[in-house]
């Protein structure tokens, strides 16, 4: 993609993020960001936001590419990715303005990031490299998010959830053994779940191509809402 990352994430885009209140006072101060996958904020994204309010929690859904700029075919979607991935200063620059868009009552809130797919890999990225952050949740994310630079860059009091296809292609044994060797030398609190006989984009509905490692499991994606429910009452 020939344009500049500002260009496409930053110089005039406005952007209209999903935000829906919790109604639970005990519960509605934990602000979880959902980041969404490489084709934005799309009803998915919203109709998450929308349970997880119903458990009492606050939740923003984030706009991540802008009003009406969602990509639609899929080189468009690789090439937006690949612009959004490539340097990590300029990325966690940008999940920071996002997520400080989303919070705007920032003080005082309990920031928990969730994400599907590219958003998976995106939480870990906000959990482990943004101050702020409580926890991290990723769906189906990849484990090739950005290593902090030292130890005592790193945000090591983030708890992390990673819900994980135990077949999807896109995360190797080995990439999962490295990552979790990597959270363990930071001493961090973390969970890794496999679900057996499934594959990438388990909790989209859309998903329908499993020659290409691509499938709704119904079963799996109930089972992965109750550990998400699970993992944010221990912020209460």
């Amino acid at each position: 993609m020939s344009q500049t990352f500002e260009s496409i994430f930053k110089d005039n885009i406005k952007r209209m993020h999903y935000q829906v209140d919790g109604l639970s006072s005990d519960k509605s101060h934990i602000q979880v960001v959902i980041w969404p996958t490489f084709s934005g904020l799309t009803d998915f994204e919203k109709g998450i936001a929308d349970r997880i309010a119903s458990l009492g929690f606050s939740a923003t859904a984030l706009d991540l590419y802008g009003i009406d700029q969602n990509p639609v075919e899929m080189d468009e979607k690789m090439a937006k990715m690949g612009a959004l991935l490539a340097e990590a200063d300029t990325l966690h620059d940008l999940q920071n303005e996002l997520t400080q868009s989303a919070c705007d009552a920032i003080h005082g809130k309990t920031i928990v990031h969730v994400g599907f797919c590219l958003g998976g890999r995106l939480a870990l990225e906000a959990g482990l490299h943004l101050a702020d952050s409580a926890g991290a949740v990723s769906f189906h994310g990849l484990m090739s998010f950005f290593r902090a630079q030292s130890e005592e860059k790193a945000n090591t009091k983030t708890k992390i959830l990673v819900l994980n296809g135990h077949q999807d292609a896109m995360v190797t044994d080995e990439d999962a053994q490295e990552a979790k060797r990597y959270w363990t030398s930071l001493g961090m609190d973390f969970q890794f779940v496999d679900f057996s006989n499934t594959v990438h984009s388990f909790m989209l509905p859309s998903a329908n191509n499993p020659e290409h490692n691509s499938q709704y499991n119904p079963v799996v994606a109930k089972r992965a809402y109750s550990y998400l429910e699970n993992f944010l009452e221990e912020f209460v």
